[in-house]
């Protein structure tokens, strides 16, 4: 069985329309800030929308903090650019998901804020999904911030897919 892990998937379809219009337009808002005052600007106001502290980031013990460099420079950029105009020109089909035959988890981090959107997101789709959601260690970014217990928790789950 196929089974894919959407953790805190940047699906504004999944919500009702008053909130998804209120986030494609955040996010077309953090495109254009991108483009007008640059990369700096926009990664702050996606941290804001997402529920991110860099400052006060709570990482597992041990982490190496992966620099800020010209590579990682141009994948923000590349995201900014390229990745948000496809999540706004986004035609998900709701109903589709519900019917999948793919295992579909919904997956949450463990200090991501009820109050962001992409939580709303995973919410929604577990209700779409008449299913609960996976909790891992973290935030929206749990994936770098605690690398290895996301991995365990990744593994664990597939191991009862």
């Amino acid at each position: 069985m196929s089974t894919l892990v959407a953790h805190e998937p940047v699906a504004p379809r999944l919500l009702p329309a008053a909130e998804r219009v209120r986030h494609e337009a955040e996010l077309a808002g953090i495109r254009e800030l991108h483009r007008t005052a640059g990369l700096a600007e926009a990664l702050a106001a996606v941290a804001r929308s997402l529920g991110i502290d860099p400052v006060r980031q709570e990482t597992e013990p041990g982490l190496t903090p992966q620099p800020m460099d010209e590579r990682r420079r141009a994948n923000f950029g590349y995201f900014l650019e390229h990745d948000v105009l496809a999540v706004l020109q986004d035609t998900l089909d709701p109903a589709a998901l519900a019917g999948s035959t793919t295992r579909i988890l919904a997956a949450v981090g463990a200090t991501t804020p009820a109050t962001v959107f992409d939580h709303g997101c995973v919410i929604a789709l577990a209700e779409l999904l008449g299913t609960g959601t996976e909790t891992f260690p973290g935030g929206h970014n749990g994936n770098t911030t605690h690398p290895r217990a996301y991995a365990a928790r990744l593994r664990a789950l597939l191991v009862t897919a």
